[in-house]
């Protein structure tokens, strides 16, 4: 019997916050997910109150991040030095930091946002689909195979800008495309790409990111905020493997350096921190719940079949 709902996706919650409906699916919208915050006898599984997790979480990866331009972390820019990362940034708030992704096992994870084809082809509204990533089984392989393209690219030193900006902009979908952990990919990817960068020689320059008002955009067009560009050029390369728009995003967020520091300057998030935040919040309405394997709505968004036209992941360097 198909199962309905993944109950790997649930272990990554608190259980006494996951509610269930009649018919007995989970409702995960106010669930909580198991953290170390204030973690006792009382909390084995660590403080039940989502918003004082993310606030926690914020304030914690914010600090790990700025160690990261301290001190980077060495490594062959492969999987091990991407989960390292990962771990460093949020070893204080998640169980499961530095691990890759253990849910949906048996189909594809799903986030929604925009439909930029639909934009593309003189839609003038915004409008969501859903945009399927791949299932957890296949995390390791894939995450592997997209990595090692670094070191047989001898970590991207050496090339000239426009290649440098062109395999970054590859790689960088890719890894996204694959999604290896639960949360926090996009930060594990910022803190990882600004040390890669800053090894070829380049910086990349995260304040752009952050967002601007338009009479500062105006004022000064090199101030951010190359945010939502980011998010429709990762969804784009999703919808129809398009790299042109993520392209164009670090051509803008790229610039050469002649003494390059270790990790360029520090990325912040949430909470009052500038750079990432909205490159962070990447979906106009959040990500839907995808725990659910069932046709009919309902509080767990089930999952779904991709756009016909959603690429697959051309692993050839």
């Amino acid at each position: 019997m198909t199962p309905r709902y993944s109950q790997e996706w649930l272990d990554y919650f608190i259980p006494d916050t996951i509610e269930w409906t009649p018919d007995e699916m989970p409702d995960i919208s106010r669930a909580v997910m198991k953290n170390l915050v204030l973690q006792s006898d009382r909390w084995p599984h660590g403080f039940p109150d989502a918003q004082t997790v993310h606030r926690a979480e914020g304030i914690a990866s914010y600090q790990r991040m700025r160690e990261l331009t301290e001190r980077p972390l060495p490594g062959r820019y492969d999987l091990d030095h991407f989960q390292r990362t990962h771990y460093h940034l949020f070893q204080d708030v998640y169980p499961w930091a530095g691990q890759l992704r253990t849910a949906p096992q048996d189909w594809p994870m799903v986030k929604w946002g925009p439909d930029v084809a639909a934009i593309r082809n003189g839609q003038n509204r915004v409008t969501e689909i859903p945009h399927k990533y791949f299932k957890a089984r296949e995390v390791p392989q894939a995450a592997k195979v997209v990595l090692d393209r670094i070191a047989v690219k001898d970590n991207l030193r050496g090339l000239a800008r426009s290649d440098f900006i062109g395999e970054l902009t590859t790689v960088w979908l890719r890894i996204n495309f694959v999604h290896p952990f639960r949360e926090g990919n996009t930060r594990t990817q910022f803190a990882f790409f600004r040390q890669l960068s800053a090894e070829a020689g380049y910086r990349l320059d995260t304040d752009r990111f952050q967002a601007v008002s338009k009479t500062e955009l105006k004022q000064n067009p090199l101030v951010g905020d190359l945010r939502e560009q980011f998010v429709w050029g990762r969804f784009e390369y999703m919808q129809n493997g398009d790299t042109g728009l993520m392209r164009d995003v670090l051509d803008m967020a790229i610039t050469e350096v002649v003494d390059p520091v270790p990790a360029g300057p520090a990325i912040d998030h949430g909470v009052d921190l500038r750079a990432i935040t909205a490159a962070m919040s990447a979906h106009p309405r959040s990500v839907h719940d995808f725990s659910a394997n069932t046709s009919t709505p309902g509080p767990v968004t089930p999952p779904v079949d991709a756009p016909r036209s959603r690429p697959t992941l051309d692993l050839d360097f």
